[in-house]
């Protein structure tokens, strides 16, 4: 079985997210023994931009060559093509804010206006910029006369959803979880099994509570 991992960008005093990461994955070979295991960190990735995307490279190259984000995005859905399970590292939690809302936070406070709270409700930023590469027309969906319809039938996808601190709240959980297993389905990919866990609660040590969720992904 050909498996991709998705590593999270996180600070140091989050790096119990990859611990759980590695013993989920370890209790998969477990059903699993003989995997083809692929490692992609997700540190440092960029949304896709879609002028950027249809444009060709810099000056000086030929015409017809792809820009570097379009290679990379061609690279990240070879990946997910190539790949029969999905393991998500998912911190859960608020983020931090894009630079536009930082400096619209700062302006704010310079004019002695209103500076709302620097919450970030959407999902961790790289793995948005993750799904931004890889939700693809005529690649990982299609449009169809009864609307989209996801190319990517037949994986499977486990995501463990990692509660962070120092704020979050269960319907920020639920919102977040939500927007994963959303963009999965959207390609296709619609057995999903979702692990919850934070720092205290490491799902290794609790399998009762979480394998048997693993029977339907991992069944041949």
């Amino acid at each position: 079985m050909n498996v991709l991992v998705l590593i999270p960008a996180i600070t140091p005093d989050k790096a119990w997210i990859h611990e759980q990461l590695a013993g989920v994955l370890g209790l998969v070979a477990e059903h699993v023994p003989d995997l083809d295991v692929t490692y992609r960190d997700l540190g440092g990735l960029e949304p896709v931009e879609p002028n950027r995307m249809a444009s060709s490279s810099a000056a000086g190259a030929g015409a017809g060559q792809p820009c570097a984000m379009r290679a990379r995005s061609d690279r990240l859905v070879e990946e997910l093509e190539a790949a029969d399970l999905v393991v998500i590292g998912a911190p859960i939690g608020h983020h931090p804010v894009t630079p536009a809302l930082a400096e619209w936070h700062r302006r704010a406070r310079t004019s002695r206006g209103f500076g709302a709270p620097l919450y970030a409700m959407g999902l961790n930023p790289e793995l948005q910029a993750w799904f931004s590469h890889v939700i693809r027309a005529d690649r990982t969906f299609r449009y169809t006369a009864e609307g989209p319809r996801g190319l990517l039938t037949g994986k499977k996808a486990i995501v463990l959803a990692a509660q962070t601190k120092p704020w979050n709240s269960e319907a920020i959980n639920a919102h977040q979880v939500h927007c994963i297993d959303t963009q999965l389905r959207f390609m296709g990919i619609d057995e999903v099994a979702t692990i919850a866990s934070d720092r205290e609660s490491n799902p290794v040590h609790y399998p009762r509570r979480w394998k048997p969720r693993l029977v339907h992904p991992l069944a041949a």
